[in-house]
């Protein structure tokens, strides 16, 4: 189980929005696939002669739960899943740390860092000499602003371009975070979230493809989620 509470005073992250949970939901009945096709990333790696594991970072993450799920994935599957970096702005920094310390059966390393210091703790994962160790690590990002001057191989957020203004920097900090043969799984909502964003990734270079509907949840399909 993932354990989680909604903070709303947080701020706009401070809830679950659908398309988290559709996206959780997608972790949950479609792990083999997840896992089958981050592997299939981790074996190029491995004949590229980088042992490294699959890095991952969530966008946006607002309250941590995603990331928490995408650990849980890993707990329970042959994903090699080295790292996680949960990030947002600074004031959502406490609610991500929140739900990943609530949740140590699905890491073995926490690192968290703000205002310029950090802190480690150390989880406590059931099958923990079964499969590589997990740390992740809870940091701010500004989209477009800040460089973690590091390429990841899994990119993925809900709701991350809800607003027009939100489109140009956050394609930046893709750009940025991607390399060659990143993938990038990100839920939006189509209400919000207008065809414009969609041309800017392709003239960005990237290609994209949405879940068909058998994929979601039974509540999900049909309507203006697309992950």
């Amino acid at each position: 189980p993932i354990y989680f509470r909604e903070d709303w005073n947080t701020g706009i992250g401070g809830g679950l929005w659908s398309t988290g949970l559709a996206i959780a939901k997608y972790f949950e009945h479609h792990y083999s696939d997840v896992s089958d096709n981050l592997n299939r990333l981790a074996e190029m790696k491995r004949k590229r002669g980088e042992n490294d594991g699959i890095s991952a970072i969530e966008l946006g993450s607002g309250n941590g739960f995603l990331s928490a799920c995408l650990l849980a994935l890993a707990q329970t599957t042959s994903l090699s899943l080295k790292n996680v970096v949960v990030t947002d702005m600074e004031d959502h920094l406490i609610l991500m740390e929140k739900t990943i310390r609530t949740n140590p059966h699905v890491w073995d390393e926490l690192i968290v860092t703000k205002e310029g210091s950090s802190s480690t703790y150390h989880g406590s994962p059931s099958n923990r000499k079964e499969r590589p160790a997990s740390s992740v690590t809870v940091a701010e990002y500004k989209w477009g602003v800040d460089d973690f001057n590091q390429k990841y191989d899994f990119i993925f957020g809900s709701d991350l371009a809800y607003r027009d203004y939100l489109h140009d920097p956050l394609i930046s900090s893709l750009l940025q975070l991607s390399h060659q043969h990143t993938i990038c799984l990100i839920g939006v909502t189509m209400s919000d979230t207008r065809p414009v964003f969609f041309d800017k990734l392709t003239e960005a270079g990237f290609l994209y493809q949405r879940l068909a509907d058998h994929y979601l949840e039974g509540h999900f399909r049909g309507g203006t989620f697309g992950i």
